[in-house]
């Protein structure tokens, strides 16, 4: 039987380099708006940070958000400003997201020994740029956190997908560049393991054991060869 590897989507599988600088940008943009006085240089030391220190939890942009608000302003701006964010957010995502280099030849490279699939915390607009790109039909598995009411790390959303593939976790792997929503969850379970930094959560270091994925990779085009390692 073939080994099934799952991947994440967002700074995994999809690039958001060039939505992180347009959020970058229009955020930036409102904070000083609201008198902030704070550079880009200031502005991402700060971001990094709350990312470093896991203020932002599970969460993603909104919680970010926030936290950077609450970091740089008085209090009480973090929702009025997520108001005005949710505009610039949603248009980023829909032009702006993009498969990573070297996507295509990956999932060619796996699909030959592998099954594949996808558990990814998304809204179900992502499921336009897997239509777009032509790269859905590699995927046997799509569990998406906005369809299946469910996010990650939640074990309930790894048991869902490992159900609709049929699988033991044994015989599954995750990819996924996050340690605290894709790696230490799915050691839990006990599947095996891949981690990507090429995400702004490369800033996340292990905390405890679960978090020590069992391969890293700078980049996506090196995961068949993790893989080939995990499963030869």
């Amino acid at each position: 039987m073939k080994p099934f590897v799952f991947f994440d989507l967002g700074q995994t599988l999809v690039s958001e380099w060039d939505f992180i600088d347009h959020f970058d940008q229009k955020f930036l943009e409102l904070l000083n708006g609201f008198g902030a006085r704070i550079d880009m240089k200031n502005y991402r030391a700060v971001r990094d940070s709350i990312i470093r220190d896991r203020k932002i939890g599970h969460g993603s942009v909104r919680e970010l958000t926030i936290e950077v608000c609450g970091a740089v302003l008085p209090s009480g701006y973090g929702e009025p400003i997520v108001r005005r964010m949710d505009h610039a957010v949603k248009e980023g995502r829909r032009t702006l997201f993009r498969f990573a280099d070297g996507a295509e030849q990956t999932l060619k490279q796996l699909s030959e020994k592998c099954e594949l699939g996808i558990i990814a915390n998304q809204s179900e607009d992502i499921v336009a740029l897997l239509q777009s790109s032509g790269l859905d039909g590699y995927f046997r598995v799509k569990t998406i956190s906005g369809a299946v009411g469910l996010k990650k790390p939640d074990p309930e959303i790894f048991a869902l997908a490992l159900k609709e593939a049929g699988r033991g976790a044994k015989d599954c792997i995750m990819v996924g560049d996050r340690l605290d929503t894709d790696i230490c969850p799915a050691n839990r379970l006990g599947m095996k393991t891949v981690r990507v930094t090429d995400s702004l959560f490369a800033l996340q270091e292990p905390r405890e054991q679960c978090e020590q994925a069992m391969a890293t990779v700078s980049k996506l085009t090196q995961v068949p060869a993790a893989v080939d390692k995990m499963t030869g």
